[in-house]
């Protein structure tokens, strides 16, 4: 087997299929768990772990995966080799069914094998950073917006104009609001808007697009790259001088970064970096290989115009342009690239409604690619790997119906009363729980640690609406519509509703594990013996945790809606107010709370808050409480159409100075903390 070392000199580039040549061999390794463990209990959030060039996965972390693959793939082999060797009772009937369950068990053993196959290698490279765009590239920044409010809207704007190199700022306002002209004008970016709203995000690109060939046909200078953050992706200072090297390479049309998301205790936030930080830091990585690539995820990218306008623009056939898109460059011969560096930070959804509307737009959108490009016969076109992964990819969400199926065949075996294993009841339970933990343990460590169990169970039941959502759409083939997945405040505090599936499935479920376990200790008629009662029953079991859990995460209190535009995050500093020192106890896009001594403030008034190392900000003191014999706490917010102020706290929470917060390694921003409020 090659080494690392030979393995880069043989490639000579990384990503896609090829990617810019690395002028300098890494000297340091990323270790994804160990990073993010120390981040998570330093309170700093998983995805500052990933703020750093991209880099080689250690060698420790590479072994652990693979072990962890194989002794996975290990333990249901031998369970499975024990269940049809020494469990299988002798003929007729019951052995029909017992061989339905234990297929039904076998079917994981596909996905682990290949899952081990693609996620043997996830090391990943970059460009040096560069200074300017290569060959006098001219760069704009796009930022389509639509209805968010202001405080989700502003630090993203306000970042984007003060990135470097030398760029534009576009904001695409589709929701033509006047406060949003004012802001840019006062940020230095410009707003583009349009007559027509067709075709959603898509179109609202393809207006842009438009605008640019035809100033270019004026004689203005053309734009030759451009970057996409969705409005609420604020970019860090790094997004443009960490990837633009990447187009050095003619060939290369997409450079996708990671999308992080700052808003800790969103409804899919696991602890570690949320659910979509197993995509993106492990599933995306290790598409940098020869003859694949990742697809355009909408936001934190780059995209070259020759190659856009060679494919006609942003895709409108489909409501998930951003795949479609890159399958259209695909095609066409152009290469993608994977850039795994925390670029820009977001805003995940914070309840269950506002995920299961994203989830179900995207699955959708999946099933109209699906069809459209009719991507079972796309191997004509695709090289073997980007074959499997689109087909994977778009299948995935009709997962729902192979869980609805994986609940509905224990039950059916269950009250069928047939005999499907031999096995006493403790005998079988031992030998599952074993297989089951070695799974769990080794799987863990082959989507490197970026999985919390209990959360990932929690959000599965999710896959069955969305998976009974694609089906209906493959049957009907009724139009769809783009549906922006909301931001901002809503009117009540109102907690999530269970999608009415799962109740009638927590319902069934229960039913029969608690009629089949009064049959176990003989209190009513059960045809089966305990040794089979337990063989369905274990996956049962199991699917009532995951509806118990999943609908006690919907209902939860913490995810219900908010009243708050503004995520607001405890960082506690030393700070002035109009000269006076106090502590910082919390600050959002909309303003700040600071304790200082009493009678320091006045209880109304306009005050300048200085934050460590930044110029002070103008706030309006909303109201001053006593919280002890000698301290106050101030309650302070911006004042609307103070665009100075709201670039201010943009700039300080997002683009923090170094060294002005304890225990924050440099670069981190302060929004990165894990405390929130």
């Amino acid at each position: 087997m090659q080494s690392l070392e030979q393995r880069r000199r043989a490639r000579g580039d990384v990503g896609g299929e090829s990617g810019a040549e690395v002028r300098e061999e890494p000297t340091q390794f990323r270790d994804t768990p160990v990073e993010v463990k120390a981040y998570s209990t330093a309170g700093i959030a998983g995805w500052a772990a990933q703020l750093g060039s991209p880099a080689p996965e250690a060698p420790r972390s590479r072994r652990m995966a693979r072990t962890g693959g194989i002794a996975a793939i290990a333990a249901l082999f031998l369970y499975l080799t024990w269940r049809i060797a020494f469990t299988m009772p002798l003929g007729g009937g019951d052995l029909v069914i017992a061989w339905t369950l234990v297929t039904f068990e076998a079917l994981p053993m596909i996905g682990l094998v290949l899952k081990s196959i693609t996620l043997w290698n996830i090391d990943c490279y970059a460009p040096e950073p560069v200074a300017e765009a290569p060959n006098g590239m001219k760069v704009a920044v796009l930022i389509p917006t639509y209805n968010e409010p202001v405080e989700v809207l502003a630090p993203t704007i306000a970042a984007a104009c003060a990135l470097q190199p030398s760029h534009e700022t576009w904001v695409l306002d589709d929701g033509s609001r006047p406060w949003v002209a004012e802001m840019c004008a006062s940020f230095g970016a410009r707003v583009v808007t349009r007559v027509e709203h067709d075709h959603a995000k898509a179109g609202n690109m393809n207006h842009a697009l438009e605008l640019m060939a035809a100033e270019e046909a004026a004689g203005k200078d053309a734009i030759d790259i451009i970057a996409v953050l969705d409005c609420d992706h604020v970019p860090l200072p790094t997004f443009l001088t960490a990837t633009l090297g990447w187009f050095a390479d003619e060939k290369i049309a997409l450079i996708q970064g990671p999308q992080a998301f700052y808003n800790s205790g969103a409804f899919d936030d696991d602890g570690i970096s949320g659910e979509q930080g197993l995509f993106f830091n492990v599933l995306m990585p290790s598409r940098n290989v020869p003859g694949a690539g990742p697809f355009w995820c909408g936001s934190t990218s780059l995209l070259r115009m020759n190659a856009l306008r060679e494919v006609g623009g942003v895709a409108t056939e489909t409501i998930t342009e951003d795949m479609h898109t890159t399958l259209k460059l695909i095609r066409r011969g152009w290469k993608t690239v994977y850039h795994h560096q925390t670029l820009a930070v977001g805003l995940a959804p914070a309840t269950a409604d506002q995920y299961l509307l994203q989830r179900r737009r995207w699955g959708m959108g999946a099933m109209q690619i699906l069809t459209y490009e009719r991507l079972w016969a796309a191997k004509s076109w695709m090289t073997w790997r980007n074959f499997h992964e689109y087909i994977n990819g778009t299948l995935w969400w009709l997962e729902g119906i192979a869980t609805l199926i994986a609940f509905i065949i224990p039950m059916a075996v269950m009250v069928s009363g047939a005999q499907t294993s031999t096995a006493g009841p403790v005998e079988f339970t031992l030998a599952f729980a074993a297989m089951f933990w070695v799974r769990l343990w080794g799987a863990k460590r082959l989507m490197r640690h970026q999985i919390h169990w209990p959360t990932a169970f929690a959000l599965r039941i999710f896959r069955v609406p969305v998976g009974m959502a694609c089906l209906w759409w493959l049957v009907s083939r009724k139009s769809l519509e783009f549906q922006v997945t909301p931001k901002g405040a809503a009117e009540l505090r109102l907690r999530g509703r269970a999608p009415r599936i799962l109740i009638v499935l927590i319902v069934i479920v229960s039913a029969i594990i608690l009629y089949a376990t009064a049959g176990v200790f003989g209190w009513v008629p059960w045809r089966t013996s305990p040794g089979s009662t337990i063989a369905a029953g274990v996956w049962l079991v199991l699917a009532g945790v995951v509806l118990v859990l999943g609908t006690l995460r919907i209902r939860a209190a913490e995810f219900a809606t908010s009243r708050r535009s503004a995520h607001r995050v405890i960082v506690k500093v030393p700070v002035t107010i109009e000269g006076v020192a106090g502590e910082l106890l919390d600050v959002s896009m909309g303003g700040a709370a600071v304790q200082v001594q009493a009678d320091a403030l006045p209880e109304a008034g306009r005050v300048h808050l200085a934050l460590p190392g930044a110029a002070p900000i103008a706030l309006d003191i909303v109201r001053v409480w006593s919280t002890s014999r000698e301290g106050r706490t101030a309650s302070l917010r911006v004042r609307d159409g103070d665009w100075s102020a709201y670039r201010g706290l943009a700039l300080w929470l997002f683009h923090t100075p170094d060294d002005v917060l304890p225990g924050f390694p440099p670069g981190v921003p302060a929004v990165a903390t894990r405390e929130s409020a």
